[in-house]
């Protein structure tokens, strides 16, 4: 353990809860519905996970098993088999969610920073969940470190416990803040999602639904081989391109409401006036 190794752990953590955070404040005054979108994509996320969670467990990996594929494969076709199913698995049980959350619970907030702010409380507060989690291990593993670790730990776990927390901060400094560089790819990739969903439920066209799936899919199927296969920095790497590109390309195609955008006057606030023009006023309009 050094004292940078101890920083930049703490950094992570605190940017993987500060930046949501700082996220949600700075939108949530903006467009309208205030707060509400935010805290119900957050909700939304976790009533997902309720499903996606279980579903992985109990029938997603018994089911591959039973077909001959290798859960624990670091290579080969088992492991993209498995990536391909995880990632379809998470693209269904979240797009599907995001979906009916923006379709009815969110039917009467229309406008256009309506997906931005429900993309961020979705994405948000799986950060910010990840976040304490790391948070809550950086402080177990230094706990442990001390001289208590005898008096917390059976014995005959620790060996096992030394060995993690030797491989805990043997990790390289430059792979300390993998993790909020990671929420940050990831918060990108749901709000573009947002937008795209968002653009279904208002053009009646599940085209866009299918293509978040797709992509949520595509995503998270490289983040699984990935992370087995690839340097953790040219992952994250790979991950910020295609999340980045896929905010800027939703971002573009976005559904606008006009009322947000455009400073035009309601109907019925329209008022046309008719001035009287002389004959005078005719003949001198005329051109010669």
């Amino acid at each position: 353990m050094t004292i940078i190794g101890m920083i930049l752990r703490i950094l992570n953590a605190g940017l993987m809860i500060g930046i949501p955070v700082a996220a949600a404040l700075l939108i949530y005054k903006r467009g309208k519905s205030g707060f509400r979108p935010i805290w119900i994509g957050a909700a939304v996320f976790i009533l997902s996970q309720v499903g996606h969670i279980p579903f992985n467990q109990f029938l997603m990996v018994p089911g591959l098993k039973a077909l001959g594929v290798d859960v624990a494969a670091q290579g080969g076709i088992s492991l993209w088999v498995l990536g391909v199913a995880a990632g379809l698995s998470a693209g269904v049980f979240e797009e599907v969610a995001r979906y009916l959350a923006l379709k009815f619970w969110l039917k009467k907030d229309t406008h256009t920073l309506l997906p931005l702010k429900y993309g961020i409380g979705h994405g948000g507060v799986e950060a910010l969940l990840l976040g304490l989690l790391a948070l809550f291990a950086l402080i177990q593993v230094v706990v442990l470190s001390g001289d208590s670790l005898e008096a917390l730990v059976p014995p005959e776990q620790i060996e096992l416990a030394l060995s993690q927390i030797e491989t805990y901060w043997a990790v390289p400094w430059y792979h300390s803040l993998l993790g909020a560089a990671e929420r940050i790819s990831a918060m990108a990739f749901h709000i573009g999602a947002s937008i795209l969903v968002y653009k279904s439920v208002r053009t009646k066209n599940l085209l866009y639904l299918i293509i978040a799936v797709l992509g949520h899919a595509v995503l998270d199927a490289v983040a699984v081989v990935g992370v087995r296969q690839l340097d953790f920095l040219l992952l994250e790497g790979i991950l910020f391109i295609f999340a980045a590109g896929w905010l800027y390309w939703a971002w573009r195609i976005r559904e606008i409401d006009p009322e947000d955008d455009l400073d035009l006057p309601a109907p019925g606030q329209v008022q046309i006036s008719a001035a009287q023009v002389s004959t005078e006023q005719i003949e001198e309009s005329r051109y010669d």
